[in-house]
């Protein structure tokens, strides 16, 4: 058995359905999507990908392998590594930047690498949430340019919540 529905009922459903899709595209399009960059601290150049998988591969075809397994001399005199990634959500969620170095951190007791977060990277300060070490590196997290500041870490190991000291507030970090 065929229901018809009155006209009024069928141009109601019809206006209903067309806000419900009007609102349904307005949201989508101002939700932006995710971007995964990929920091090069040897050139200066940031690469951008639309998921952090795409940008992890990226980041390893060009420096070789960072896991612990990678770390040998041998390793590190031919390629860049991995030395962190940052998220700008809890539990490594939202957008990422991947910075790459010329090797691993020496656990020596001093900053290998600095990194500040202003020039073509300023979208990236005070927006760090959570943050991952790579190859043996330690974080450290500073709220003004040149490891400026009360700083906070090391990050040892991945942190899903860098705290509310620094959360949303680092401008350049250092990697030990």
């Amino acid at each position: 058995m065929k229901k018809t529905l009155p006209r009024a009922a069928v141009g109601g459903a019809t206006l209903l359905l067309g806000t419900v899709l009007t609102s349904g595209t307005a949201a989508a399009e101002a939700e932006e999507p995710e971007e995964h960059c990929v920091a090069d601290m040897d050139t200066g150049e940031q690469t951008c990908f639309a998921t952090l998988d795409a940008a992890l591969s990226a980041a390893e075809a060009e420096t070789g392998p960072s896991g612990p397994a990678a770390l040998d001399a041998e390793t590190n005199a031919q390629n860049d590594v991995i030395v962190g990634t940052f998220f700008t959500e809890r539990g490594y969620g939202g957008n990422s930047l991947t910075v790459t170095a010329e090797a691993p951190c020496v656990k020596d007791g001093w900053v290998d690498y600095q990194f500040n977060l202003t020039g073509d990277f300023a979208d990236w300060a005070d927006d760090i949430t959570s943050a991952q070490p790579w190859a043996d590196c330690w974080i450290w997290l500073y709220p003004e340019a040149d490891l400026g500041g009360d700083r906070d870490g090391p990050y040892k190991e991945n942190t899903a919540y860098v705290g509310d000291f620094m959360n949303d507030r680092t401008v350049s970090i250092g990697f030990s």
